[in-house]
């Protein structure tokens, strides 16, 4: 059995790792409040908490630990990599990363998933090296992404495949004696990580596909979308495209960015292109 440490925030791959075999899972430094925090003190697994700006305790908690193989998985900060390849020369160190790829390396990939329309979601279980997010692929899991996808369930889906992704990783590794380099990331590559504009829109000057696409992508409670309308600014979390023909009837002579119905705790509003958006709030 080879010794694993995990570190970061999400569980999503704790039960595979804690099943499995071949793997002794020694412990556990985790985001002070995160679901792997949880999760590993359910389990009575030896935990070390961090705060989320801690850095430099988090990294003293690994460089303290003894083990053979790290994985990390949703850290917020790039690790000293090269330094504890020195330091030790025959660890592995991994990274769970909730996207295909090289598409959409950075901080947060499912927002831009859904932000630029992108065809599958997945989650890949790479080497890490000096950058983020390149290193050569251990194993992957993708799937299409359909429209009835909103972020939430993204989020939901994510921890399934961070899972799937981690039985094909440590397969792979039993089966190779963990003697492997990984495969080299192919394709083309994007990055994205949330910026305050990529969250805010002018339903005036917005068509309806791209405030639709936009709203969606930050369609969770701890973030939402501001759609700024000719008389006020409203925080959107899901927005749907109407198409009855009397409302369209009714409001014709409507300007964009106007208000045109307020239904429960929405607004249906008239977008650039003329189209009618329903914008949950």
């Amino acid at each position: 059995m080879k010794r694993f440490l995990l570190n970061g925030q999400r569980e999503s791959v704790l039960d595979v790792l804690a099943a499995h075999p071949a793997v002794d899972l020694v412990g556990c430094v985790a985001i002070s409040g995160s679901h792997l925090e949880r999760a590993a003190l359910e389990r009575g697994l030896p935990t070390f908490v961090y705060g989320a700006r801690d850095k430099s305790a988090a990294l003293a908690a690994v460089e303290s630990l003894a083990f053979d193989i790290l994985v990390s998985i949703g850290c917020p900060w790039k690790l000293p990599v090269i330094r504890w390849h020195q330091n030790w020369p025959d660890a592995l160190m991994l990274n769970v990363h909730p996207s295909c790829l090289p598409r959409l390396r950075g901080a947060h990939p499912l927002n831009g998933a859904l932000l630029f329309n992108e065809p599958f979601i997945g989650a890949s279980v790479h080497f890490m090296d000096e950058e983020f997010d390149t290193g050569a692929l251990l194993a992957q899991c993708c799937i299409e992404r359909t429209d009835d996808l909103d972020l939430p369930l993204l989020y939901a889906l994510s921890r399934l495949l961070e899972a799937k992704a981690m039985e094909a990783a440590l397969d792979a590794l039993v089966a190779n004696d963990l003697i492997m380099t990984g495969t080299p990331q192919q394709g083309k590559s994007s990055y994205y990580t949330r910026r305050a504009e990529d969250m805010q829109c002018e339903a005036a000057s917005t068509s309806s596909d791209e405030l639709i696409r936009r709203v969606r992508a930050f369609g969770i409670s701890s973030q939402g979308c501001t759609v700024f309308l000719a008389d006020r600014a409203i925080v959107a979390f899901d927005a749907q495209r109407i198409t009855n023909p009397f409302l369209y009837e009714q409001f014709r002579e409507a300007k964009p960015g106007t208000i045109l119905l307020t239904c429960d705790r929405g607004y249906f509003v008239r977008t650039s292109d003329g189209a009618i958006v329903y914008l949950k709030c």
